[in-house]
């Protein structure tokens, strides 16, 4: 495992990412379907695309990026913690994940900032969206860490912030494990049909 120091959305950290099978899609690399069939595709076009495609955004990236540092604070300050903040842990030449941030020696938080309906929700059902509880799994797998502060943000609650702690899933580690063996398998067997045409 590699920890790379490095602002997340940077050159470095695309160049980080590049050819690896990342968090965002852990659910799809857990479920080992169609999903990750299309996420591979995806994940090797941006490899030997000459050019870096633009990033879509909406409404709720847009607001994430602008208020994650806002969320990280608020929880540093609540929780007494300090929050470092890396770019892109590397399992190795196939697999990584950007966490949001890093809490001492054992923990680290993932930060999704809600819009009112869906803060409400989580403030009522205190439930942790599926995908997010799967990303969460993947960066305690990569990072070896032994729990998780989900941190969902809304500033304009009273109750800013609502954090749940995720331990280790060992059934779900043994799903990832399984999509990362087949989804290296799919990505080594992609680059050796496209070099043989070299």
């Amino acid at each position: 495992m590699k920890v790379h120091k490095i602002e997340q959305g940077s050159d470095d950290w695309f160049d980080c990412r590049k050819g690896k099978l990342t968090g965002s899609h852990s659910q799809a690399i857990a479920v080992a379907g169609k999903g990750l069939d299309t996420y591979i595709l995806e994940v090797m076009a941006n490899v030997y695309a000459e050019t870096r495609e633009e990033s879509y955004t909406n409404e709720a990236m847009q607001r994430g990026n602008e208020q994650e540092a806002m969320a990280r604070d608020e929880y540093s300050f609540q929780k007494e913690v300090i929050v470092e903040e890396v770019g892109f842990i590397e399992r190795n030449e196939f697999i990584g994940t950007s966490p949001d941030g890093l809490v001492g020696k054992d923990g680290g938080i993932e930060i999704k900032s809600h819009n009112h309906k869906v803060f409400f929700k989580l403030l009522l059902d205190r439930e942790i969206d599926k995908k997010y509880w799967w990303q969460i799994q993947m960066n305690l797998l990569i990072s070896e860490r032994k729990w998780w502060d989900y941190v969902g943000y809304n500033p304009s609650f009273k109750e800013k912030i609502i954090v749940i702690r995720v331990l280790p899933d060992q059934e779900a580690f043994k799903k990832l494990e399984k999509g990362f063996v087949i989804g290296i398998k799919r990505i080594i067997k992609i680059t050796k049909q496209l070099n043989k045409k070299v």
